[in-house]
């Protein structure tokens, strides 16, 4: 879980290599002074903070790691080595929901690294049977949109954190979703709309009914159970209208 230590190769940037040698002998002062100057110098450069991040975890700053790997996803949300960093310290502090979630963004960047593969197997066998994520708005990587009944959005996001107005597009989409489904089970008997799960090539996404209040959209890498996704959807609906009630 802990082998997050594959340096991606930024063509050059010498000192990303110079780094991680001194890193890998354990002179870990030195190699932070050389990150830190490159850092300094290249300071949209992700794979920069990824080794910052890195020499932080060896040093057991935790915090300083973590802070270093945000910075890398800042410059590059597909950062491979930012996300399998963050998911190691969320392990190593038990926050299975959020090691799962680091590593399905990792595998959808890297469907074929066996390493991650197997990581996220072994978050999911960690997990606690009846864990629950945190489900909340506030968070933009949550992925977790609510809109009213006229398609408005009103909380949280896609998890396009460089396409903002994606929020906009997607709660419109959204709720003409929810309509269509709602016309079709009147004419087909079928009842109320609980959720509507689309399968995408690389994400699945459910879209539910929040009474009359509009809905939720909740979008994860098509890695995740889609029962969980699902689980997670209905959940969310709870949390929205807590929201509603509460503004």
């Amino acid at each position: 879980m802990n082998d997050h230590s594959n340096v991606r190769s930024d063509a050059g940037h010498a000192f990303l290599d110079l780094g991680e040698r001194l890193r890998l002998r354990g002179q870990l002062d030195a190699a932070l002074s050389v990150a830190q100057a490159g850092a300094g110098r290249y300071p949209a450069l992700p794979g920069a903070h990824d080794l910052i991040g890195r020499i932080r975890a060896d040093q057991g700053d935790d915090d300083g790691a973590r802070s270093a790997w945000i910075a890398a996803l800042e410059c590059d949300r597909r950062a491979l080595g930012a996300l399998k960093g963050l998911a190691f310290l969320a392990f190593r502090r038990q926050d299975y929901a959020e090691a799962e979630r680091r590593l399905e963004a990792a595998a959808l960047e890297a469907p074929h690294d066996v390493t991650i593969l197997a990581a996220l197997d072994r978050v999911r066998l960690s997990r606690p049977a009846f864990t629950e994520d945190v489900v909340t708005f506030e968070d933009p990587a949550a992925a977790l949109l609510l809109f009213d009944a006229q398609g408005l959005h009103l909380a949280g996001s896609t998890g396009d954190t460089d396409r903002p107005a994606e929020s906009d597009i997607a709660s419109a989409a959204a709720i003409g979703v929810i309509r269509e489904a709602e016309r079709a089970a009147r004419m087909l008997n079928l009842g109320s709309v609980r959720h509507i799960l689309i399968e995408g090539r690389t994400h699945r996404v459910v879209v539910a009914p929040v009474a009359a209040a509009g809905g939720v959209m909740l979008r994860r890498p098509n890695t995740a159970p889609a029962g969980r996704v699902i689980a997670l959807a209905e959940r969310a609906v709870e949390t929205a209208r807590t929201w509603i009630e509460a503004g």
